[in-house]
């Protein structure tokens, strides 16, 4: 799984050739701790046609003032530079496969 961050943000998620989703979380959450198994699979089984990564929001506090993060975990996914989906909450790995595979190419 990739990791983000406000520096490279714009050229790794915004100027994407496939879509990105990416998770924003934090050491302290644990719904982001217990989603993580999940978003690794994903990461590998969709590797090519989509990425995961995740960004730490106590590290890169400007990413998440500019897409509104209120809650965690988010999980944001982007597509052409563009948000396409968002997602708050703890989701099981079923519900993390349904959103994701909605977004490959």
């Amino acid at each position: 799984m990739e990791s983000f961050n406000e520096r490279d943000w714009d050229e790794s998620v915004l100027a994407s050739p496939v879509p990105v989703a990416v998770a924003f979380s934090a050491a302290w959450c644990v719904p982001c701790t217990i989603m993580a198994p999940a978003l690794e699979w994903a990461s590998a089984h969709f590797r090519g046609r989509l990425t995961v990564g995740r960004i730490d929001v106590d590290a890169n506090p400007a990413v998440l003032a500019r897409y509104n993060v209120v809650g965690l975990p988010t999980v944001l996914v982007v597509d052409g530079g563009k948000e396409a989906e968002r997602r708050v909450g703890l989701m099981d790995s079923s519900a993390i496969v349904k959103l994701l595979a909605r977004h490959v190419r």
